[in-house]
């Protein structure tokens, strides 16, 4: 995107989209008199004065009543100040909690006997389901259960998650070495007693199941009772993370990861700072393959076929989702450009001259104007970046206040 000058006649925008204003509202600068021309305005003011008094002199307008006198533009005085600008577009969101993890079952097979409640937490060390009365337990880690953890196993990242979970649980194993050795079996040990379980030292496959952080139950495809078989999906669920999904169309506005945003909340009025966390780096459909991490199977959405190719783009945001906004729009506000450490003037503070260019007048009976060349405008602090010879920051300058 290009910085321009503000135009006093400027054309409209796309259709459908608010593009980022780097341009003064047309409508609020005041026009400056061309060379010249002044001295004319006051004689003609010269001589409605002299007319009027004539003819109060004479009496012919009623004892005690004047003429109507027309509103004059309050002027008050602002400073030209030396700061950052940006200009900022409104792209439509979703609230959310982040990700979309599916566990499923790694047993033999069985039957359901516990399910989680919908809308509910699961934590490290609690159950996500039981199958057969064995409880399938939680413990956070990136990397799934793909073996049996018993002594003697080959050193891995597998082993190393288990030892962290056991200390963030109590049970010291040693040093996370990710070698399962006689202080990490007796480690397992008191994990089991402390649960009630038959003490064995060894965690069988499909006993644990490993996720990134704590699982808010979402949805469950079976009830307990149903029969369950190998790899089958149990239990699916978000992070406890609020943050808002927005889809960028290529070619539109763009974004970095770490970039700061502004999310409007559902009311419309609330407004909380967000953080880009994840940029898409392929366009997909809205709506298609949801991303996340599954334990044993994949999660899917639907897909809508209608709908153009876009850049996913995660944005956390540091608030509680109300109850009852979970999946509802919301505004983003994306900054587009930047013009740190410029002369800005408020945007009221600009004269449209003749010529079809701007100025400012400084402030005082005998302010000189100074010709001014715009550049970005904020619309959020309503100043308008400015260079012109004798601007520094500090100066009074003229704004019209209505």
């Amino acid at each position: 995107m290009s910085t321009s000058s503000p135009s006093p006649q400027p054309g409209p925008g796309p259709a459908g989209a608010e593009a980022p204003r780097t341009e003064p509202p047309p409508a609020v600068p005041r026009t400056l008199p061309a060379r010249g021309k002044r001295p004319l305005v006051i004689a003609v003011a010269g001589v409605a004065l002299a007319a009027a008094a004539g003819f109060t002199a004479r009496g012919l307008w009623p004892a005690g009543t004047h003429p109507p006198v027309a509103p004059s533009v309050t002027v008050a005085t602002a400073l030209v100040v030396r700061t950052d600008l940006s200009a900022r577009q409104l792209v439509a969101g979703t609230l959310g909690y982040q990700g979309m993890f599916t566990v499923a079952s790694e047993s033999d097979g069985g039957i359901i006997t516990w399910l989680p409640a919908e809308g509910g937490i699961v934590r490290r060390g609690q159950p996500l389901f039981a199958v057969d009365g064995q409880p399938v337990t939680l413990l956070y880690g990136s990397l799934p259960a793909w073996r049996p953890f018993v002594p003697g196993m080959s050193a891995g990242p597998d082993v190393r998650q288990l030892q962290r979970n056991l200390s963030a649980l109590g049970f010291d194993p040693g040093p996370a070495d990710g070698v399962y050795g006689w202080a990490t079996e007796l480690a397992v040990q008191r994990w089991q007693q402390a649960r009630g379980e038959t003490v064995t030292g060894t965690i069988p496959l499909g006993a644990v199941a490993f996720l990134p952080g704590p699982l808010r139950v979402t949805a469950m495809p079976e009830q307990p009772g149903a029969p369950v078989t190998p790899g089958a999906s149990v239990v699916s669920g978000t992070s406890l993370t609020a943050g808002v999904q927005v889809w960028l169309p290529l070619g539109g506005p763009s974004v970095r990861r770490d970039d700061q945003v502004t999310v409007t909340m559902p009311d419309g009025i609330t407004t909380v700072p967000g953080t880009v966390t994840a940029v898409g780096s392929v366009a997909t459909v809205p709506g298609g393959p949801a991303t996340g991490s599954t334990q044993g199977s994949g999660a899917s959405g639907g897909s809508s076929g209608s709908q153009a190719a876009a850049i996913p783009v995660t944005i956390t945001i540091r608030a509680p989702i109300p109850a009852g906004l979970d999946q509802a729009p919301v505004q983003v506000s994306i900054i587009q450009q930047r013009a740190d450490g410029v002369l800005a003037v408020p945007v009221t503070a600009l004269l449209a001259t003749v010529g079809g260019g701007y100025a400012v007048q400084a402030a005082g009976p005998h302010g000189r104007v100074i010709p001014v060349t715009t550049g970005l405008f904020d619309g959020a602090s309503g100043l308008v970046a400015v260079t012109g010879a004798g601007l520094t920051p500090g100066l009074p300058v003229a704004v019209a206040q209505g």
